[in-house]
């Protein structure tokens, strides 16, 4: 396939998968419908499978020895309809160390390639991916760091295609009902796509979370180190550590992966399986995605 022959298409790829100047936004995109259904405030919330998605030092402050699930999405179903496909998990081989790993996957429709008299020759799938190691340790009974490294890989044509490999620093605080979490995302080489040449979207978050008689709030600042400042806050009630209810409003930018949404979802605990959806609404772009999750934990 020559340029000539996809640069159109590739240009209206890249407008998608690219915000700003920054390449590859998918991998701000939060597989994890527990925290998407809380407006993807992640960063201060209690492990779960997806730790590396969220903040991994968490995962070495959890109180389980093991989780692991895969999830699949239905992203932006009235503009894109992409599918994505993800499984992850921790285990803690000691108390204080925990080890993780994730992948998570993105399919785009596939499209047509029209030569230039205008005949169907072919079809492409572009497609994109993640695959990652983390490790996190308790520095004390309340404090963890860790750090992930990851592969990305994005393909968007037959000769468009790029990777990078990235790295992710977290600290999790957590006394008692309060929570806190810190992380630098996506610090890694530049994705090139031929001769164009995007940074990774990276960013700073901060976020807290507060727990009691059953409902925990949560709030979450991302800011990008390109320019711009995306929000989120979060409720979850949780009746009996069984059935919990989520929903939470998020504000975006063109800097990140996400628009402003509003997001509700749904948790079912039962004997360490758990099950996890997310709906999201209120924006154009995102109206009506949504996201699972089967796994367990123990």
């Amino acid at each position: 396939m020559t340029m000539k022959k996809t640069i159109l298409i590739i240009t209206a790829l890249l407008a998608f998968l690219s915000m700003n100047g920054q390449g590859v936004a998918f991998v701000n995109i939060n597989p994890d419908p527990a925290s998407s259904a809380l407006a993807a405030t992640g960063v201060a919330r209690s492990a779960d499978a997806f730790a590396m998605e969220n903040n991994i030092a968490a995962a070495a402050l959890s109180s389980q020895r093991m989780a692991a699930s895969v999830g699949y999405g239905i992203w932006q179903p009235r503009a894109i309809d992409a599918k994505m496909y993800s499984a992850a998990g921790f285990y803690r081989p000691t108390d204080r160390l925990a080890v993780a790993l994730q992948f998570k996957g993105m399919a785009y429709p596939a499209y047509s390639i029209v030569s230039e008299d205008g005949r169907a020759v072919g079809s492409f799938s572009p497609r994109e991916l993640t695959a990652g190691l983390g490790l996190a340790y308790s520095i004390a009974d309340c404090l963890a760091a860790g750090v992930n490294l990851r592969f990305i890989s994005s393909s968007l044509a037959g000769d468009s295609k790029g990777s990078s490999v990235a790295a992710d620093v977290a600290v999790k605080y957590e006394r008692d009902a309060f929570q806190a979490g810190f992380s630098l995302c996506n610090f890694g080489s530049p994705v090139r796509y031929g001769n164009v040449k995007y940074t990774l979207p990276m960013s700073a978050r901060v976020g807290a979370a507060y727990s009691v008689i059953g409902l925990t709030l949560s709030a979450e600042a991302d800011c990008f180190l390109k320019g711009g400042l995306a929000a989120g806050v979060g409720a979850e009630y949780t009746f009996f550590d069984t059935v919990s209810l989520r929903a939470g409003y998020h504000y975006g930018n063109s800097t990140g992966a996400l628009a402003s949404f509003a997001s509700a979802g749904l948790g079912l605990n039962l004997k360490g399986v758990r099950l996890d959806f997310a709906w999201l609404a209120a924006s154009e772009a995102l109206r009506n995605t949504m996201l699972f999750s089967l796994g367990y934990a123990f």
